[in-house]
């Protein structure tokens, strides 16, 4: 058992309220575990975790407002001995990549008894890495660089974060109006992220994106 002041802390950012109120419960019982906060959208949780600065941040890949990368990647710039575990129902290429990217020490499938996450905190509050046995079969270690890679051929490695977090909400038919509000972001922004990606992917309309973001496992049928 660790002492008050060597306590993890650590912060959960997903709309699932029912997955956090379960989660967080069985976090209580932990002795070595302290939730600091918690939220329900990409906004929210950004400014929660730059004001408290966990050890341990826990993402769901999918949330309202600018994008759980979007928002990693500045958590990953500005503090840099917060540790963060994605925690998804996708098993997805492209966000295990996104995820390595923004030097994430966990990808975990929601699914997976809550005793796996505890152990992945406490792993990654340490500095290790700690990946679902699906993902872990996906990935490759570099010794030199003592970091993680994921071996893929999907078109999607060419995008950048923001570029994927776009494609998503296009593929759900959102007008460029719509994904400029959720994103935060001027229309012209969207129009341009919009050109880059279909010229990126040889794709031409809006029906091929979708059907191409199905089958990359970006967005469910």
């Amino acid at each position: 058992m660790l002492t008050s002041t060597d306590l993890i802390r650590v912060v959960f950012v997903d709309d699932h309220m029912v997955l956090v109120d379960s989660i967080v419960s069985r976090f209580q019982r932990d002795p070595d575990i302290e939730v600091v906060g918690t939220a329900t959208n990409a906004d929210e949780g950004l400014a929660l975790i730059l004001e408290t600065e966990p050890d341990v941040v826990i993402l769901d890949v999918e949330l309202p407002g600018r994008g759980s990368f979007d928002i990693a990647e500045e958590i990953s710039s500005r503090l840099k001995n917060t540790k963060m575990i994605f925690l998804t129902g996708y098993l997805s290429d492209i966000f295990i990549e996104l995820a390595l990217r923004v030097n994430a020490k966990g990808y975990l499938l929601k699914g997976e008894p809550i005793e796996s996450l505890i152990h992945a905190i406490k792993k990654a509050s340490r500095g290790e890495y700690c990946f679902s046995q699906s993902v872990q079969e996906r990935l490759v270690f570099d010794h030199k660089k003592e970091r993680y890679s994921i071996q893929s051929k999907s078109m999607l490695t060419s995008l950048t974060s923001r570029q994927i977090e776009v494609l998503r909400h296009l593929a759900r038919g959102k007008s460029v109006k719509e994904v400029a509000r959720s994103m935060h972001l001027s229309e012209k922004s969207i129009d341009s992220h919009k050109y880059r990606i279909m010229h990126k992917l040889g794709i031409h309309d809006r029906v091929e994106l979708a059907r191409y973001s199905i089958r990359e496992g970006l967005t469910l049928p």
